[in-house]
This record gives C-alpha cells, sequence and structure tokens, in this order.
C-alpha cells in the first residue's frame, strides 16, 4: 500500500448526532484520545516503548466501507469562539497495511486525507487546516479505515501557526507565533530595559527639562516653544479625564447614521488620553497615571472596535504604548493578554500578521500598519516573544530600505503632494522608533532630502503644486498655507536638518493664525514633546538656489523666480513644475511622463480633475469613474496624446490616447526594475541649471518618454527650458520642445495644455488669464511648430473632463463635483479647460515647439515677441534677450552648426543636444578665441552672443583654446 494515511472525522453539533458523551473537552487545550466514548472494536491500549502513552487503537478487522465501519470514537468540544480551527492528532502506523483511515466534516462527504512519514514512529498530523466552527459545543467523531493505527492525542486549536511536537504542550501565544523567514542581520532591542520605545529612561530628563523650557519661553513670540507649551497643557490636561482609571461607555449618536464617526470621535479622545496618562507616568513618576492608563487601554480593546486598517493600527500603537511605558505595573497575565490582542487585531490588518501582504514598495503597506504600529508591538513585546519584531523588522529591513534607498535619491516621493507627505512620515516615524531603541540609522541619510520636494513646489499662495492624488485641497481653506508640520518635525530633528526645521517653524507660525481651531495644532502632541528638538538652529530656506534638479526615478525639474513668505497672492514668484519621469510606482501615481506646471499670481497651466468629490450625494475617490478615466490618465495633464483606435487601458472605459496604465503596484524592488513589467516609463537624458545655481538663467531638461507609451509610439523626447528673465514685467518663460514618432502616421498627436479659466485663440496663440479669486496672471503660449498647428479649445460646463470617444467623434464627459463645504471656500482646483494642438497633416514624425510666457493680467503691456531663429541644424527662438536652441535630428549635433541672430542687440544664447566635448563659437567667420567644454549629462554651452549675423559653432574632441572667462547668472530685479 502506498505510505498515506486516511482519517474519518464528523464534526457537528450535539443537537444532529446520536450518544452521550461522558467527558467534555475544549479547544486550545490538547485532550487524550481514550478519554472519549469509545465503543465497539477500538479498545486502549499503551505502548510498550513510551509507558506513558495510552492509545486508541482497532487491533484487527476487515476493511470496511465508510457506513459499515466500526462506530465511532466520540468527543464533544466546546470551542471558545467561532473562528477556522487546525484539528492535529498524535498518531502512529506501524506499517504500510495499518495507516489509512478516512474523514469528514459536519457529514459530509468524505475526504481521503493523505500524510507521508515514517512508520512505527509516533507524529502529529494535521487533519484539517481550516474546521470552521461556531462558538459552543461540537461533537468530534473519528472512524477507522484500516486495522493498527494508533490514536494518542488530538487538538483543536485556530492558531495557524501552532505546530504541536512530542508528547505535545498546549497552544499558547507565545509558542504559536509565525516563524520568521527574513535573514538580515537585525538590531536588537534592549532586554529587560523598559521604556524603549520613542524613548529610553535616559530620555526622560531631556524631555522634562524641554517641558519646563517652553513654559519659560512661550511668551517670548517663539512659535515652536509656544506649540510645545500648548501640547504639554493639552496632554496635561487629557491626563486629568478620567480620573476612576475607567472608560465610560460612548454616548450614543442621535442620529444612527452617525454612529461610526461618532465612535471614531470618542475613541480618538480616550486615545490621548491613555497616551497623556502612560507619558506622564513616566516623567512625573507617577504609578497612579500609569495605571490608569493600563486600566483604560483594556476598556479601550473593548470598545474602540472599528475594523479598518488604520483604527486597528492605532489601537496596536496605543496598546505598545502603553506595554512599554507601564512595564513593570502589569503583571505576566496582563502582558499575555495584550500579546494575544495584538495577534488578533493584526490579523485582521491588510498587511496581515505575519505581514507579508501587500507591496514593499507603495501602497497601504507603506504607512503606519508596518512601519510605526506593528514595530512598536515588537519592540514592547521583545522580552515576552521575539517574533513579532523579527517579523516586522526583518521585512522593513529586508524589503522596505532598498526601493526606498532607490527613491530618496531623488530627493522627492513618488506619491505626490498628498499621499506622499502622509506616506513619507512614516518612513522617518520608523527610524525613529529604531533609532530611540539604540539601532542607530537604519535607513540612508538621503532620507532627510525627501520634503525638499514640497519646499520648492511651494506656490506663493500658500498651496503645493499638485501632483498625484492631491486630496489636500478639499481639507485647507483656500488662502491658508498647506501644511505638514509633522513631516517637517520628524525629519528636522531627525537629522538636524536646518532648513527643514525653518519650514516646520513657518508652519507652525501660520497654523497658529488658522480662523479654523482644527488647524491650529495639526501635530501630533506626543511627537512634538518627545522627538522634536527645539534647540536646533534653522536656516531660512528663501536662501536655497532657486531651481532644484530631482534626479531618477522622479526625473523632475522644479524652477523658481523667487521665494515669498506665507500667503501672497500677488507675489512676483514664478514656480514651474517640469516633469520627464523614470519609473511608475501606480498606486496614486498618475500617467503623466513630460508633464508640466506653470504658476503666476494663480495657477495657468495646471493639473487638472479631482481626486475627491462628490457625482450628486455620492462621494467619488480612489478608482470613481472620473479617476479612472480622466483624473489620473495623461489627458488630465500638460502633456502629449497619441490616439491610436482601439487602444484598451485596463480597468477603464475611455482610450484618452495616453500612456500606459499598469495598473498592479510593484510588489518588490525587483519588480519594479524588470522591464518585462512596464514600470519603466521614462529616461531623463540631460538636465543642467545654469550659469550657476543659486539664481539661475535657465534650467534645462530633456528625457526619453517613449516607454511610457503603447508601441503606437516609436521614438518621443521632450526637452523644457526654464528662463527667469530676470525682468519683473515678464518674468519668465517655458518652452517646451516635443519630437515625437508614431507607429503609424494617421494616429493623431495632440499637446495640451490646462487652465481654470477659459483660454482664448488667436491664430497659433492661446492666452490664458487667472484673474478671479485674487489672482492676477496669465500666460501666453505661442506654438512655432507645427507651423500650420490646429489650436482647439475644449471643456466649458458638462465638458470640463471630457475624453475624446473615437468610436463616435464626440467628447464624453466624466464629470465631478466639488465637496460640500458648507458655504466656506476650500482650495481644489480641477480646472475646467484645456487647449489641444495639434499638425493639421497627418505624419509620422511630428516637432512641437511651444513657448510660454507669463506677465499680470492686468498688464498694459504686450505680450514678448517670440521671433524663431534661422538654422538648417537647430530649433531655436529668441525671447527678449536669451535664445534657445535645440537640435532638429533625434541626435546630438557633432562637427558644426550655425545660426542666424538677426538683432544688433546682446544676447545671451543657450545650445542644447550638444555632443560631449569641447566646443567653439564664432560670428561673421572671425577665428574663435575660447572653447566651452560640454559634458554629456548636460550637453549644453551657455554664451553672450554680441550682435547679429551668422554664427558657428565647432566640435573638438580635446581643447584647442582657453576655457572662457566664468559667465554669472544675470542679477535678480529689483522689487517692484
Amino acid at each position: 500500500m502506498p505510505a498515506f494515511a486516511s482519517l474519518v472525522v464528523l464534526l457537528a453539533s450535539p443537537s444532529t448526532q446520536a450518544g452521550t458523551q461522558t467527558v467534555s473537552f475544549t479547544t486550545e487545550k490538547i485532550f487524550e484520545a481514550e478519554h472519549g466514548d469509545i465503543a465497539n472494536r477500538w479498545e486502549t491500549q499503551t505502548d510498550a516503548t513510551e509507558p506513558n502513552t495510552r492509545y486508541v487503537v482497532v487491533p484487527t478487522g476487515p476493511v470496511p466501507s465508510v457506513p459499515d465501519a466500526v462506530a465511532e470514537l466520540s468527543y464533544t468540544v466546546q470551542a471558545d469562539v467561532a473562528a477556522n480551527y487546525v484539528l492535529w492528532m498524535r498518531v502512529l502506523a506501524p506499517n504500510s497495511y495499518s495507516d489509512s483511515l478516512y474523514w469528514t466534516n459536519d457529514e459530509r462527504n468524505n475526504s481521503i486525507f493523505w500524510f507521508n512519514d515514517s512508520y512505527n514512529k509516533w507524529v502529529w498530523v494535521m487533519v484539517s487546516k481550516s474546521l470552521p466552527l461556531s462558538a459552543g459545543p461540537h461533537t468530534l467523531k473519528v472512524k477507522y479505515h484500516n486495522a493498527g493505527m494508533r490514536i494518542d492525542r488530538i487538538l483543536l486549536t485556530k492558531r495557524g501557526y501552532f505546530k504541536p511536537t512530542g508528547i505535545g504542550e498546549d497552544p499558547t501565544v507565545y509558542n504559536s507565533m509565525p516563524p520568521s523567514s527574513y535573514n538580515v542581520a537585525l538590531p536588537q532591542p534592549p532586554l529587560n530595559e523598559h521604556p524603549r520605545l520613542l524613548l529610553r529612561a535616559g530620555d526622560l530628563q531631556d524631555i522634562r527639562n524641554r517641558e519646563a523650557e517652553a513654559a519659560l519661553r512661550a511668551n517670548d513670540r517663539s512659535p515652536e516653544y509656544q506649540a510645545m507649551n500648548a501640547a504639554w497643557g493639552r496632554l496635561r490636561a487629557f491626563a486629568k479625564n478620567n480620573p476612576s482609571g475607567t472608560l465610560p461607555p460612548p454616548p450614543k449618536p442621535g442620529d444612527p447614521a452617525d454612529a461610526k464617526k461618532e465612535l471614531a470621535k470618542y475613541c480618538g479622545l480616550a486615545a490621548e488620553t491613555v497616551r497623556a496618562k502612560a507619558l506622564l507616568h513616566l516623567i512625573d513618576s507617577d504609578e497612579q497615571s500609569g495605571r490608569h492608563a493600563i486600566s483604560l487601554m483594556e476598556g479601550y480593546f473593548d470598545t474602540c472596535k472599528i475594523d479598518n486598517t488604520r483604527a486597528i493600527g492605532e489601537t496596536i500603537w496605543l496598546s505598545a504604548i502603553v506595554y512599554d511605558w507601564c512595564y513593570w505595573l502589569m503583571n505576566t497575565d496582563q502582558r499575555t493578554a495584550y500579546i494575544e490582542r495584538f495577534v488578533a487585531l493584526a490579523s485582521k490588518m491588510e498587511i496581515g500578521f505575519p505581514p507579508v501582504n501587500q507591496s514593499a514598495v507603495t501602497g497601504h503597506s507603506s504607512e503606519a500598519q508596518l512601519l510605526r504600529d506593528q514595530l512598536s508591538a515588537g519592540i514592547a513585546f521583545y522580552d515576552e516573544t521575539t517574533a513579532v519584531y523579527q517579523l516586522a523588522a526583518g521585512r522593513i529591513l529586508q524589503e522596505f530600505i532598498a526601493p526606498r534607498e532607490l527613491v530618496y535619491k531623488s530627493h522627492s516621493h513618488h506619491q505626490g503632494d498628498s499621499y506622499g507627505p502622509y506616506r513619507y512620515t512614516w518612513d522617518v516615524y520608523a527610524a525613529w522608533i529604531f533609532q530611540r531603541m539604540g539601532a542607530g540609522n537604519v535607513f540612508p541619510s538621503t532620507q532627510q532630502y525627501t520634503p525638499y520636494q514640497w519646499l520648492y513646489t511651494r506656490r506663493p499662495d500658500g498651496q503645493l503644486m499638485r501632483d498625484g492624488d492631491s486630496y489636500q485641497g478639499g481639507y485647507n481653506a483656500f488662502n491658508t498655507y498647506w501644511n505638514q508640520i509633522g513631516t517637517y518635525m520628524l525629519t528636522a530633528s531627525y537629522y538636524d536638518e536646518p532648513y527643514l526645521k525653518d519650514e516646520f517653524v513657518r508652519q507652525l507660525a501660520l497654523a497658529a493664525q488658522s480662523p479654523t481651531p482644527d488647524a491650529r495644532h495639526p501635530y501630533d502632541d506626543l511627537s512634538m514633546v518627545v522627538l522634536n528638538k527645539p534647540q536646533l538652529a534653522n536656516t531660512d530656506t528663501k536662501t536655497l538656489p532657486l531651481s532644484r534638479y530631482f534626479a531618477e526615478p522622479a526625473g523632475q525639474m522644479v524652477a523658481r523666480t523667487g521665494w515669498s513668505e506665507g500667503v501672497q497672492m500677488q507675489s512676483p514668484a514664478v514656480v514651474a513644475t517640469m516633469k520627464v519621469g523614470g519609473y511608475y510606482f501606480a498606486n496614486h501615481q498618475h500617467l503623466d511622463a513630460g508633464h508640466f506646471q506653470l504658476y503666476y499670481k494663480g495657477n495657468l497651466a495646471i493639473d487638472s480633475g479631482l481626486y475627491e468629490g462628490v457625482l450628486g450625494t455620492t462621494s467619488q475617490s480612489y478608482g470613481s469613474a472620473h479617476d479612472s478615466n480622466y483624473h489620473k490618465r495623461t489627458v488630465a495633464h500638460n502633456a502629449m496624446l497619441v490616439y491610436k483606435d482601439g487602444e484598451k487601458f485596463i480597468n477603464t472605459a475611455s482610450n484618452d490616447g495616453g500612456q500606459r496604465f499598469v495598473l498592479a503596484e510593484p510588489a518588490t524592488l525587483t519588480a519594479l526594475k524588470d522591464d518585462k513589467n512596464g514600470y519603466r516609463v521614462a529616461n531623463v537624458l540631460k538636465h543642467e541649471i545654469g550659469p550657476d545655481n543659486s539664481t539661475p538663467d535657465y534650467s534645462y531638461l530633456k528625457g526619453d518618454i517613449a516607454p511610457a507609451y503603447s508601441d503606437k509610439i516609436s521614438n518621443y523626447t521632450r526637452s523644457f527650458v526654464f528662463l527667469n528673465l530676470k525682468n519683473n514685467a515678464h518674468p519668465a518663460a517655458l518652452l517646451v520642445l516635443d519630437k515625437v514618432k508614431s507607429s503609424n502616421k494617421d494616429f493623431k498627436k495632440t499637446w495640451l495644455l490646462h487652465s481654470v479659466q477659459e483660454p482664448a485663440l488667436d491664430s497659433q496663440t492661446a492666452t490664458i488669464k487667472r484673474d478671479t479669486d485674487g489672482y492676477n496672471g496669465k500666460l501666453i503660449n505661442r506654438t512655432l511648430l507645427p507651423l500650420e498647428a490646429t489650436l482647439t479649445k475644449v471643456g466649458g460646463k458638462d465638458q470640463e473632463y471630457s475624453v475624446y470617444d473615437g468610436s463616435t467623434g464626440r467628447y464624453v464627459n466624466y464629470p465631478i463635483s466639488l465637496m460640500d463645504h458648507k458655504g466656506l471656500k476650500f482650495s481644489e482646483e480641477p480646472g475646467a479647460w484645456r487647449v489641444e494642438v495639434s499638425p493639421k497633416e497627418a505624419a509620422e514624425a511630428d516637432v512641437f515647439f511651444n513657448v510660454m510666457q507669463v506677465m499680470d493680467a492686468d498688464s498694459a503691456l504686450p505680450p514678448l515677441a517670440t521671433d524663431a531663429v534661422v538654422s538648417a541644424s537647430m530649433h531655436g527662438v529668441k525671447i527678449d534677450n536669451r535664445v534657445v536652441l535645440f537640435a532638429k535630428d533625434d541626435a546630438d549635433l557633432s562637427g558644426t552648426a550655425s545660426f542666424e541672430l538677426a538683432t544688433a542687440d546682446t544676447l545671451r544664447v543657450l545650445v542644447t543636444d550638444l555632443s560631449q566635448g569641447y566646443w567653439s563659437v564664432s560670428r561673421n567667420g572671425a577665428p574663435a578665441t575660447v572653447e566651452y567644454e560640454v559634458g554629456a549629462e548636460d550637453g549644453t554651452m551657455y554664451f553672450v552672443a554680441a550682435g547679429a549675423g551668422s554664427y558657428t559653432l565647432r566640435q573638438a574632441s580635446k581643447r584647442t583654446l582657453p576655457a572662457p572667462p566664468v559667465l554669472t547668472s544675470l542679477p535678480l530685479p529689483a522689487p517692484k
């Protein structure tokens, strides 16, 4: 016979089974097989080699069919809770003729259970991995198939990771923990030392001193000390709540529909009280405060049962704080109960327990559930069980660090202006947890630069340039300064970063002035008093360079003409974002490789659509028809469409002509980098800021964006040049050159420019104003190429978020409306219009050259002239006192190139797309006197052209002439 055994197990409630059991057993306790009801030919015998082992067996007999099998072994088992249970038996098969039984559950059809093991030895076998049982009594029955199979002990347990061995010990939370498969070296929490979560005994006096200093300096007009003093005031006020140490039942809401909202509010206040009492137990050496934290936590466990991942995580984190900070006040049973609660709660989280679900790169796994909640629990519980820490820290260090190291190199975050700060903050929180535990720095130090993305994309009106799924506009009143106080505080304090400290203090001061009380302290009081470093000096962010390159995988440039303070609707500062892209991380990232935005006294070239809103009375958010068919798609951005009739996009109805929709989040760094998965969407080819970094004249970025599209595009590069014109009346220009080749000339190419207000079209020029709501900006776009382009405006009522449908020849709108703000004006900016620029004649290869400039909407001055520059090998434009040139061919310029200038004015000339080497420039045949070194990363030269004439560029492989004198940037204009 084959080496297998099969069991017949009949499991049902006593009401459906005949017979009476004399002994009742419970789940989670191993019981002896011979202690049940034993009928007919079943016998109890003693093992000769294990005198203490008694077992049941049918010693001899034929092989019966299941209905004729010998009468059952019968057991009454009490299930403590409704759950899926694992059924274990300790058995011995003496040989291959005595190793088979059948099993069934609730008298369902019989199933054969197979197991392979050595004969003639006792082994534990898992009869069923998942038996769903309701709470209460059940009857377990066993039938034999082959004589000679011995059964010693039986266990029903809901602990899925428990595996009995030997004679067997009962399952507990400690011996039932999942094993860790991670092979990374882990820093060990300090043993038998508490507290060790977020603070240690050596930190307490420093925290006490900071409280005293905050109280002393609260009146010296320091926003930071005022905020810290207020935080301590709130904590001490919360600590006085519930003086009996018991949590009263939550109030019943007037409207049952508000029950969840009211419970969440109640639990939030209860959690503040528990945290405050636990903290003051340490700070004030107040034993009663600690005991109250423990008793209130018990009430919190029983009352605050909100089954969503973030709420579960709050419970886990809160309990970890109480466990660690009040450790010496708890007994063994209380600690075990906390760990039991953790296992039950963590198993309900999206990431699971063990925390192996979801992506290690992005998604909800990149929030608090692992990086704060389960990690905190693991550190708190480490003396009693190391498993929770090994699983949480193991996954973080083995799977989470490497993809973040890649992202941190870009000094930005792929999840945008809203989810980016939120998720990045949990990275920093984990860094703090590890450091305060004594592990040092486990994240790369480049982590500290990520908030620079939000420093640079800050608009003068207090908002941020939109990026990805942006929800901040729906939660911040108009004319207020959006803040991420916790993000800047945690990062600045951890890394002693003075620029981030400056922004943190700025946001504190502005939040304190908010007309909305809830917005005056949008930060975590506990982190403020435990982790903030008020002694850290700040450096004014307005001293930062005006442009910054954010490397791959972001592939983005942000250029400014100046900085502003607070909310200044009429600030002269221009902000431009230019995005090539790199990797697409999915989730809240958009299909926007090549996208740009331009702000001057209002957002002029915008990122359109809404992440959150309403359709009628129904809330709309992630994955809505608007989100999937418009908001996340290329059509909602200032990017390029190439329309291929019949092209399909994952999980969406619309064919917008845009970029590939990779729906799944990359699970690992390996998956992200695997070319076959399609996450690589662009490559930066060139970039430069010059001639100096502080107040540059130009900011240049070029990239290959073809990978973002399907095979409908065979080649596509986009080049950006932002010009700081140092001119108050005409402060800046943005040049965008696109070279696009489609695989079929009939695939229509469309260049997009989105706006809030309706654009005005005049031949090859589009004018966009933003002169409502206190703004006063204007953008003028001149389309130089195609020479005969068709400009169309799309939008307005019922067409705000429309996508062209090739099957009908009409636009289909995917509507959404703003959330109800009860009459208040908030900061959403979905837009309603766009300009579409397309060639009049179909061709495989097309060049688009658009020149945008900004000025005051109410200015009586004309826009600057945008004159094409004559050249056989280059596309060029003159605007104000600048000239910019790009290669006409796909390849970089080499050898020689020439162009003509018609003006006698002195001009500054930027030539791009040059091959690496040494380049000279001569005018009207006069010999060159200097050579410019052109690097591979930039491919540019920048020089002064003194008058009209024919200019010739020549390349040399090595230097033959002296280097030119240093050319500095033009000075910034004096303020108006």
